[in-house]
């Protein structure tokens, strides 16, 4: 029985075929799912990263949405200001014309030097000297 397993070379050949084939499975088995795994990762990876990018650009767009309210919010007070500014000096030359002797008991005028100045579009600074006072214009 030894002689005939020594001699028979197709035999051994038939083991070992079986065996690299059990061997080739086993490294497929173990390889493949390697790389299921690698490519999932890589899928989670891709993932995360869109959604960061989407959450960046949706905070991007938040902070521009923010700094645009407030310089619009900064451009209305100016321009309010200068509007209150300019019914104030309405009603103080009206004062003046039409009733100059009540006027002149106010103490210390009606105080335009506390009024900030116009100043251009843009400059946030007021204005560093008061607007010299006025002679009062003819009525209507």
């Amino acid at each position: 029985m030894q002689e005939s397993l020594a001699a028979s070379p197709g035999l051994w050949i038939a083991i070992a075929a079986v065996l690299f084939a059990a061997l080739g499975f086993a490294v497929g088995r173990i390889g493949g799912a390697s790389g299921r795994r690698g490519r999932a990762l890589q899928r989670a990876l891709a993932e995360e990263r869109a959604a960061h990018d989407k959450a960046r650009a949706e905070y991007d767009a938040y902070r521009k949405q923010v700094a645009d309210h407030f310089t619009e919010t900064s451009e209305r007070l100016h321009d309010l200001t200068l509007q209150y500014r300019s019914v104030y000096e309405h009603l103080a030359k009206g004062a003046n014309e039409l009733c100059p002797e009540g006027f002149s008991k106010l103490e210390g005028g009606l105080g335009l030097d506390a009024l900030p100045e116009e100043a251009p579009a843009g400059s946030a600074a007021p204005a560093a000297e008061p607007e010299p006072e006025r002679e009062p214009a003819q009525a209507h």
